[in-house]
């Protein structure tokens, strides 16, 4: 007999495919008035910031006005200026707190937190469920969940066995080695890089994939189309067959939650049918997203329709509220010309996803001159696989004279000279920077524990491929 947590699961899934995005977000923007004014009455920190900015709780009674006055805010509105007993609803006792998640500290200054009761934490396990059973079906398949992401993030389910091992490839492939074969399938969630020096640790070690049915979720950064086909060559992983595994992008923000915007293999397809077209685009991720759990606004857009990102989450239970929270992320709208390199079924399958769609195009601050972004780096590491066997994954981007200069770092167990794997690169490189017009970069490779920009070291701490201007 299906246990009750799964008949839930089966039941909320259905209720979701019955419904269009347009009543979802409907039932969202219903959602605000409630979490604004708990918000406005609990938090002393939220209520200060209403008073400056000359906004009275009484006047958002609807959706409509809660999005037409109350403030957006940033991490610096909240987590550098207020102290977090000030940013907590008063009606939560510290007592019941269960669980804290920072942010990453990639953005150079102080944390911002994500805070949890102990009864948020009870119902996580449920949540995961529900999203792992709508894209891997672990109701129908026993599942091994090895979670490789840094930073403490902690996963736990009342369905899959769950190894939490964090950035540690020799322990993450003895569980998957030894144990994964116990189950009927394996899904591995971590961030590109740490896969990438996971992969090479498995070659290492002479393992075959194939020994596993393996699913992979990647978080904490984009990645490329070249990436994804690199991982799923190396996996296994028929990308393209209907009814198949994934390799899928989930995104998340410390302070708001884990696997707020998600894939299915509709958005992947449409992705992979633009970089069919045009390897040499820098892509957004298309993600859908649950309405019902997260407000999400597209604030002052460009001619391009791409505006800041900004998000609510619509948890009244929520120790800290997040209302009409910026990101720091840039995004837009996902419009019918974006589905015109699909197919008529590709195009059908698109539009019957119950969630609404927007594509998430990354932060400003990766675009590095008016040719190069860095995505177009991560991409060209991994077009020619054999080329990416000899690389770790990390480059930094610097400023060189009126040019760039590319530091490339190789893998730990690379079998080329940096010379020979630099001169191929470079060639690669040209090649595409010829498409575009763009100047070829000076480039440099080091061997692994040579490279001057600290990979090797930490795999806890977020990359940076590019430092910005300076």
């Amino acid at each position: 007999m299906p246990s009750l947590s799964r008949l839930k699961r089966t039941l909320l899934l259905a209720m979701l495919a019955r419904q269009t995005p347009d009543k979802l977000l409907a039932l969202a923007r219903k959602r605000l008035p409630r979490v604004f004014a708990r918000a406005a009455r609990q938090s002393p920190a939220y209520a200060a910031l209403l008073a400056e900015a000359g906004v009275a709780p009484a006047a958002c009674r609807s959706g409509e006005e809660v999005l037409a006055r109350a403030p957006v805010l940033t991490k610096a509105d909240l987590f550098e200026r207020f102290p977090v007993n000030e940013l907590l609803v008063r009606e939560v006792d510290p007592a019941r707190l269960g669980g804290v998640l920072t942010s990453s500290g990639h953005g150079g200054s102080n944390f911002a937190f994500g805070v949890s009761t102990r009864s948020q934490l009870q119902l996580t396990p449920e949540d995961i469920d529900l999203g792992l059973q709508q894209a891997f079906g672990i109701d129908q398949r026993s599942t091994l969940l090895v979670n490789c992401l840094p930073m403490g993030v902690f996963f736990t389910s009342n369905t899959v066995c769950v190894a939490n091992v964090s950035v540690r490839e020799d322990m993450a492939f003895a569980i998957l080695n030894q144990a994964g074969p116990l189950f009927e399938q394996a899904i591995l969630c971590t961030d590109p890089l740490f896969c990438k020096r996971l992969l090479d640790y498995a070659a290492q070690q002479g393992f075959d994939w194939s020994r596993l049915r393996m699913n992979v979720v990647l978080g904490e950064e984009m990645f490329s189309e070249d990436y994804r086909t690199y991982l799923a060559t190396a996996l296994g992983v028929p990308l393209d067959a209907p009814g198949g595994r994934l390799i899928a992008s989930s995104m998340g923000v410390g302070e708001l939650g884990l696997n707020l915007f998600f894939e299915t293999p509709e958005t992947i397809a449409l992705r992979r049918a633009w970089h069919a077209r045009d390897p040499d685009q820098v892509l957004p991720s298309f993600f859908c997203f649950n309405p019902l759990r997260s407000y999400v606004e597209v604030l002052e857009p460009d001619a391009d329709g791409a505006g800041d990102l900004v998000i609510t989450m619509l948890d009244s239970r929520a120790p800290i509220p997040m209302i009409r929270y910026r990101t720091g992320d840039r995004a837009r709208w996902l419009t019918e010309a974006d589905s015109a390199p699909l197919d008529a079924e590709g195009r059908a399958a698109l539009a019957a996803l119950p969630f609404p769609l927007v594509a998430v195009l990354g932060r400003d601050k990766d675009q590095i001159d008016s040719h190069w972004h860095v995505d177009h780096f991560k991409a060209l590491l991994y077009r020619r696989p054999a080329l990416a066997d000899q690389l770790s994954g990390a480059f930094r981007v610097l400023r060189h004279g009126e040019g760039l200069r590319l530091d490339v770092q190789l893998g730990l167990a690379a079998t080329r000279t940096p010379e020979a794997v630099a001169a191929e690169l470079t060639a690669l490189i040209a090649e595409s920077a010829a498409r575009r017009g763009a100047s070829v970069p000076e480039l440099c490779c080091f061997p692994y524990h040579a490279f001057p920009h600290g990979m090797g070291l930490d795999y806890e701490r977020k990359f940076r491929y590019f430092p910005g201007p300076g």
